[in-house]
């Protein structure tokens, strides 16, 4: 019992702000000191926080390869014109005599690029949406220069314009 009554009385004589004191557990007083046992000492530690386990990190997935590349669509075949609709038509060459693909070839009033001649330098025009007798201005075009003219070529029915233009 002394050491609660000198522990009370150490206590009433503190006058530090903030001072805390322990008191002597059971075990010390029985022994008769104020230091605790080991095994006390043990058991008033807490226990250590244990850090959970990190997932593991999963490998990254690799990225999908790109898609095949577009086909280019097939051209749709062009139809059989009519042989007694309105129409321009022609092949183009050049001097030699050789055919000229890829003739820009225009009607006027000026329409961009009407037709474009064929590998084979051949070109059709429908005009079976226009009246007959209709007067038209007909230029071939390379690299968007004009090089060859055909102007006021009336249309009836179906034309046949052949054309040799300078390469």
């Amino acid at each position: 019992m002394s050491a609660i009554v000198a522990f009370a009385a150490s206590r009433g004589n503190d006058h530090s702000a903030g001072a805390v004191e322990a008191s002597p557990s059971a075990t010390a007083l029985a022994r008769g000191t104020d230091a605790p046992a080991a095994s006390e000492l043990a058991s008033a530690t807490p226990d250590p926080t244990v850090e959970p386990t990190p997932e593991p990190t999963v490998a990254p997935t690799e990225a999908p390869p790109p898609p095949p590349p577009t086909r280019a669509p097939t051209p749709r075949p062009t139809a059989t014109p009519n042989p007694n609709a309105l129409s321009i038509s022609g092949r183009v060459s050049d001097q030699a005599g050789a055919a000229y693909g890829g003739v820009c070839v225009t009607i006027g009033p000026p329409i961009r690029c009407a037709t474009t001649s064929a590998a084979n330098g051949t070109y059709y025009v429908s005009l079976d949406s226009a009246p007959p007798g209709i007067a038209w201005d007909v230029r071939y075009l390379v690299g968007g220069v004009v090089k060859v003219e055909r102007l006021g070529v009336i249309v009836s029915g179906p034309v046949v314009l052949n054309v040799v233009v300078p390469r």
